[in-house]
């Protein structure tokens, strides 16, 4: 089994959005962006990946954006992945503007909606 603590030291760590709604109410998510967010910056954005800077209208905090869809070619069943990192520098927003996709994962607390083929509704979890 591995060991947790050994585990969450790989993570480069963001200070948790506690003030913020979606700490206790990720669910405000599932919204569409314009409603619980004010778009701040768009660092990317094509039909199946967006990068975006984001700031929640209740407490100002702000989160870097990623969307990432995968095409199914076969039933159009197309996965969905979106991420929402807690950040409150810019040299925070800049190291993850460089990261990869799948090096978002190694950042936490994070907010992950995912949507994968075949389920009914999204998955929403913060990864702490």
């Amino acid at each position: 089994m591995p060991n947790r603590r050994k585990e969450s030291a790989a993570y480069n760590r963001l200070k948790a959005p506690t003030q913020c709604a979606l700490w206790k109410y990720p669910e405000l998510v599932n919204a569409p962006i314009s409603g619980p967010f004010e778009l701040l910056e768009t660092y990317y954005k094509d039909s199946h990946f967006w990068r975006y800077l984001l700031r929640c209208r209740e407490c100002d905090q702000r989160y870097f954006f990623e969307f990432y869809e995968e095409i199914d070619w076969v039933d159009g069943d197309d996965p969905q992945y979106s991420t929402y990192l807690p950040v409150e520098t810019d040299a925070e927003i800049a190291k993850l503007r460089k990261s990869s996709r799948t090096d978002l994962a190694l950042f936490a607390p994070r907010l992950q909606k995912d949507f994968p083929k075949g389920a009914k509704a999204p998955m929403l979890r913060w990864v702490r």
